[in-house]
């Protein structure tokens, strides 16, 4: 009947909302979460490059080439879509710089050791700088860097690859769990259309789903229909009792009544 609240579409909303509920903190959870593993993965991309260079012959990098530090940006040796663009710096155990390659700013010599976010250059942007020595002798000392927002946008867009095909299968759930719900409330309205289709009048048996939830609803609607042919089988004997209580004063009133219509003495 319309106007009142229905189950099933009371239970989807429920479902459903409780599902897009989870599902919305799992893709965001799972955004974060890759946010961060491209973080530590481009940290461990410097190190490794820096422990690359560290294990170069020593004389590798004692001339500079005169377009060293423009090299790194040369677009003809870009080969991927997430290769990022790296600066290097490399000093002696003097501070004379060696080589440097890459958009980077000039990091100071004294930069200490490991990993960090440092404001380079004019307007100053925000690097994130790997810095090692070689450890013996502090022969060389090797600078790596990645500008962050470069950093940042590589992380968001595989966090982003991660995260699309959580879209992309809420709606396919949705409609499983849709059709799932209709199908498991299917023996419910069954039920229900053989409660409408009982005659009270007649006693029968009321044919319910084999669900073990359904066996106590079924068993009370057989008892108040038990109770129900009860009643009337004593307001039947109620009603053939007061018609043969009442048969013989009738039957006498009726003799007095048909003798009435005769001519009667005067005694």
């Amino acid at each position: 009947m319309t106007g009142r609240p229905s189950l099933q579409r009371q239970l989807l909303a429920w479902t459903l909302g409780a599902l897009v509920a989870v599902w919305s903190v799992f893709m965001l959870v799972g955004y974060h979460t890759g946010v961060e593993e491209s973080d530590e993965l481009t940290d461990g991309h410097l190190a490794s490059v820096a422990s690359l260079l560290l294990a170069q012959s020593g004389t590798a990098f004692e001339e500079q080439r005169p377009d060293a530090a423009t090299l790194g940006m040369a677009p003809n040796l870009k080969a991927h879509d997430y290769q990022q663009s790296l600066s290097v710096a490399i000093w002696n155990e003097s501070g004379k710089l060696l080589t440097r390659t890459g958009p980077a700013p000039l990091l100071a010599f004294e930069t200490p050791e490991g990993f960090a976010t440092l404001q380079l250059g004019q307007p100053a942007q925000a690097w994130r700088v790997f810095v090692r020595g070689d450890n013996v002798g502090q022969a060389r000392k090797v600078a790596v860097l990645l500008n962050v927002q470069e950093r940042d946008d590589l992380a968001a867009d595989i966090a982003a690859q991660v995260a699309t095909p959580g879209l992309w299968l809420l709606p396919i759930v949705t409609l499983v769990l849709t059709l799932a719900v209709r199908r498991g409330l299917r023996p419910l309205l069954d039920l229900s259309a053989r409660v409408r289709a009982m005659d009270i009048h007649q006693a029968g048996r009321l044919q319910a789903p084999p669900h073990a939830e359904f066996q106590a609803m079924v068993a009370a609607i057989e008892t108040l229909g038990s109770r129900y042919q009860t009643a009337l089988a004593h307001e039947r004997e109620l009603a053939d009792t007061f018609a043969h209580e009442l048969r013989t004063p009738l039957a006498s009133l009726r003799l007095h009544a048909a003798s009435l219509r005769g001519t009667l003495t005067p005694e």
